[in-house]
């Protein structure tokens, strides 16, 4: 990534956001980096704020259709992050935290909503809920 004209922008960050970019198809590099900004921007992090935080190119619906059902591989992004952090962080050990987070749901119609074990054996909570299953790596 050409970086001169952008002085406030880390030459360290347009690196990494470049070296994560390798891993998606040519035509879904902006749009990426479009999400990614703004959710570095907003306060939590979601899409719908990342919408809203930066002036995007496109309707949402764009942003939804590429995130649903867009011609690219989320395991292919999270391997080349996990080969930044290796390139990144010079340890002899690396401590990776993998955690699912369960987000209930009361519509079929929400994307990835399915029956699942409610395994934080809360009692005021069903055995099996309707929700989705956020994946965090960190």
């Amino acid at each position: 990534m050409d970086v001169k004209g952008y002085s406030r922008i880390p030459r360290e960050l347009c690196y990494w956001i470049t070296f994560l970019t390798e891993a998606l198809p040519l035509r879904s590099v902006g749009t990426f980096i479009e999400l990614l900004i703004g959710a570095m921007l907003s306060p939590a992090g979601f899409v719908t704020e990342a919408y809203l935080v930066v002036t995007m190119r496109n309707h949402w619906t764009s942003y939804y259709k590429w995130l649903q059902e867009g011609r690219w591989s989320w395991l292919a992004l999270s391997r080349q992050f996990v080969r930044l952090i290796m390139k990144v962080v010079k340890q002899d050990v690396i401590h990776l935290v993998i955690d699912d987070t369960l987000t209930l749901r009361a519509s079929k119609k929400a994307p990835g909503s399915q029956i699942h074990h409610q395994h934080g054996n809360k009692p005021n909570l069903a055995r099996y809920v309707r929700g989705q299953c956020w994946v965090s790596l960190a």
